[in-house]
């Protein structure tokens, strides 16, 4: 169950507005300081782990030339240029800046939602290059996030706790995609930032930058449920609460509930783009089966777990096939990667126990939801494909991985479990050895 959580009066003295000058400029700046520092710190590793990489292994030119035929992640003459944009331009990178350059021709682009290819073109124009104001974009809203977080953390566990927090996500191993050309840190400065503001009673930025984060990514309409049921049940910064009484509202259903209709209306609008463009409003789902993905309820989970089964079995001595797969994977690195992925699904289901014991209810729903989809659009050859990334943006879990770590003092030493699966998940993708 979810532990009580400070009335508005507590939460009112614990954390001012933004609005109110008295101590708001401490907390902003301690803040700032926290994200700068976890920013900075995280990009050190990821930039030069990546480089190092390349340099001692190449990378797989096989891969890239079948992922990025446009060589946008390739794009000069100059090697040490290359090398240089190497760990923040790959896999996903080349999809949307293909978008960015050349829109929606081929209906496989369709699964990329609109808004950060759209703000890669409007910045291609005005810079000269999209890439360059890729990396650009990701890591000022990669910044931006983490300050966020840590003023979201703050309103219910003080300062330290929320420092944690902005680490703990800096410094996760997919993290690497917080400066990359990715949507990940668009979206997490949209979605934070939109509970954000709901935490503070100011609905129509909560509905406006909700709306933006569904338009960010497929998955983005699921920051309406929270907001939902902050509005009736808060923690919620404005307005009196009436006694919880099991399921009933504590707080009143108002003229600005209306706001929160904007987060639908961002995948509405895209998916009437898509209708007008291309003649099939849902080709932004249907669309998910050229990825060799298919919709089976929470399939994700008994699929992955097989193919961690198997992976064992592989690797084991004198049981494994050893024959070659498709696009040349050898077994026993696709074994160990199924393996390592259905870790990563043991830690989601662990740290959604952690937010069900520790954060309001509005964080554990978004949890939730937030893993159901992907486990339920199974990839065929790879069922957890890309799991790590999913929950990457789902900053709840970090929040809760924060509290259980602070408690029991072990924060560095988990700080330097990430820090090393930052240095070898950054090097994998710099040198196309395998997608975040």
């Amino acid at each position: 169950m979810v532990p009580p959580h400070a009335d508005t009066a507590e939460l009112r003295a614990q954390s001012p507005g933004p609005w109110t000058l008295e101590g708001v400029a401490d907390e902003r700046t301690e803040a700032l300081r926290a994200a700068w520092s976890a920013f900075w710190s995280s990009r050190l590793i990821v930039w030069a782990a990546g480089m190092a990489a390349v340099l001692a292994f190449g990378w797989f030119s096989e891969t890239s030339a079948r992922l990025d035929p446009f060589y946008f992640t390739l794009p000069y003459n100059d090697g040490f240029a290359n090398l240089l944009i190497a760990p923040a331009a790959r896999w996903d990178s080349s999809w949307y800046l293909a978008i960015a350059q050349f829109g929606y021709e081929v209906p496989k682009r369709a699964a990329f939602f609109p808004l950060f290819p759209g703000l890669l073109r409007i910045g291609g124009d005005l810079t000269g290059s999209a890439l360059v104001f890729g990396i650009f974009l990701s890591s000022a809203c990669g910044l931006g996030a983490l300050y966020l977080l840590h003023r979201l953390v703050s309103l219910d566990f003080g300062a330290e706790r929320a420092r944690v927090s902005v680490w703990m996500l800096a410094w996760f191993p997919s993290a690497i995609v917080l400066s990359a050309v990715y949507t990940e840190s668009l979206f997490l400065v949209l979605s934070i930032g939109s509970l954000y503001s709901g935490r503070l009673g100011k609905w129509p930025m909560a509905g406006l930058l909700g709306g933006l984060a569904a338009a960010t990514r497929s998955n983005g309409f699921l920051v309406l449920i929270p907001l939902v049921i902050l509005y009736l049940y808060g923690p919620r910064l404005d307005g009196e609460s009436k006694p919880a009484q099991r399921l009933r509202p504590r707080y009143p259903v108002r003229a600005d509930f209306a706001w929160l209709a904007l987060v639908p209306a961002g995948v509405g609008a895209y998916l009437l783009y898509l209708g007008i463009t291309m003649g099939d409003p849902m080709a932004a789902f249907t669309a998910q089966s050229e990825w060799a993905r298919s919709f089976v309820p929470l399939g994700g989970i008994t699929l992955g777990i097989e193919s961690a089964v198997s992976g064992i079995i592989e690797l084991l001595p004198g049981l494994g096939h050893g024959d070659v797969l498709s696009h040349g994977q050898v077994p026993e690195v696709v074994a160990t990667r199924d393996i390592i992925l259905s870790g990563f699904l043991a830690l989601a289901f662990w740290l959604t126990w952690e937010c069900w014991k520790r954060l309001p209810a509005a964080y554990t729903a978004y949890v939730i939801c937030g893993l159901a989809l992907p486990l339920s659009v199974p990839g065929a050859e790879q069922p957890l494909m890309s799991l790590p990334r999913f929950m990457f943006v789902l900053f709840p879990l970090w929040i809760a991985l924060a509290l259980w770590a602070h408690e029991r003092n072990w924060v560095r030493p988990v700080l330097g479990v990430l820090g090393v699966s930052l240095v070898v998940w950054s090097g994998l993708f710099a040198t196309w050895s395998w997608a975040p």
